[in-house]
């Protein structure tokens, strides 16, 4: 079932959220019909505390007071606070969505979107995005389609039968390795120093000394 409205509320980062592939995500939702309209709104500079920030604050009280050195731990701390839902991540959720996005859609256009505080997607044009500085301003509207990659006959199946890469997990870089072992690990408690802190191989003991 095609949900209705999905408003998403973020900061300015432009590292995290305000980027090319977090508000293109909204024109794939609304094409995929997940979502008939998708907004993705910025708060203004000066005006970006919001209950996200006092939930965080809820967590500080509790976590700061413990000593944890492994996830198991901090998942089991997060989820004390009544009002949070704490879910560790796993390696294989990671997908490259921003492969799919280029194969889909257009970048935006040089400066247009730091200076914009509004983007919307409607299921009446799923690869048009309306864009405003704030939701009282006047709008601009951008085509996303990108049709160079598949025939627009067939563009429905493309993005239903697209199969998202998963991304592998980078691990530890060897000198990071190696730095756990030989500086941290005494300071860790028995039971966990093979979780945190294990003995890196031969081979990259070698490579490092």
């Amino acid at each position: 079932t095609t949900g209705k409205h999905l408003s998403i509320i973020l900061d300015n980062c432009g590292g995290q959220n305000k980027n090319n592939y977090v508000l293109r995500l909204a024109l794939w939702l609304v094409e995929r019909s997940y979502f008939h309209n998708v907004d993705i709104i910025f708060y203004i500079r000066g005006h970006t505390k919001n209950a996200c920030d006092q939930l965080f604050n809820q967590l500080k009280k509790r976590y700061h007071r413990q000593q944890i050195f492994i996830m198991d731990q901090l998942v089991v701390v997060l989820n004390f606070s009544p009002n949070v839902h704490f879910q560790e991540v796993q390696a294989h959720d990671f997908f490259d969505y921003g492969e799919m996005l280029d194969y889909f859609y257009k970048k935006f256009p040089n400066g247009t979107i730091q200076n914009n505080h509004v983007f919307s997607v409607s299921s009446e044009h799923p690869t048009k995005m309306i864009v405003k500085t704030t939701d009282a301003a006047d709008s601009v509207e951008m085509d996303f389609r990108l049709s160079t990659n598949v025939n627009d006959n067939n563009r429905a199946a493309a993005l239903q039968n697209y199969e998202l890469t998963p991304i592998p997990a980078p691990g530890l870089k060897e000198i990071k390795q190696v730095e756990l072992y030989s500086k941290f690990r005494r300071f860790v408690p028995d039971e966990f120093k093979d979780i945190i802190c294990p003995k890196p191989s031969d081979e990259i003991l070698d490579n490092i000394r």
